[in-house]
């Protein structure tokens, strides 16, 4: 199982080993985070979508609730630091032996995130079509939630033995 093998493994010591573990373990854990890495680049490139329409949270109706909360420069710094450190916590995902309380957490500031959005879009009373989008990703990201703190678990009861051993 892709969650727990790298509990028992040795983590890389040089840059080489660190390159070979990120092949490797993007390889095997793939198929089952794509949707977490889904999530993390969708937030990231939500920061360039802003930096490219400056005018966005000013001329569009839909983005008043989320204006009135901050600035269009401080969402977009927001979403590439939200988004960028996800991605690098997935990137780097089982060299860290707690890697999943990482992911957790990446999940949760993402479902805060989600939430805002679909939050302010509905409050602005355009009903955009992005109400189709963003709910659905704040529903993904709950299960993303679910399954790490899971995984965390498995990590923590892991190390609780070693401790006693």
């Amino acid at each position: 199982m892709p969650e727990t093998k790298y509990l028992s493994e040795p983590r890389p010591r040089s840059i080489r080993a660190f390159f070979l573990h990120i092949r490797s373990s993007l390889g095997e854990t793939w198929d089952v985070r794509v949707s977490e890495w889904a999530c993390g680049a969708m937030l990231f490139l939500l920061a360039f979508v802003l930096h490219f329409n400056p005018a966005l949270f000013r001329d569009g109706p839909s983005y008043s609730a989320m204006a009135s909360l901050a600035s269009q420069d401080t969402w977009k710094l927001a979403f590439l630091f939200g988004g960028g450190f996800r991605l690098l916590v997935l990137l780097v995902n089982g060299i860290i032996r707690r890697s999943p309380h990482l992911r957790l957490l990446a999940a949760f500031v993402s479902c805060g995130f989600w939430f805002q959005i679909a939050l302010g879009l509905y409050q602005s009373g355009t009903f955009p079509t992005g109400m189709a989008i963003y709910p659905v990703l704040l529903g993904l990201d709950f299960y993303h939630l679910l399954r790490c703190g899971r995984a965390a678990r498995r990590v923590d009861d892991y190390l609780a033995l070693q401790v006693k051993e």
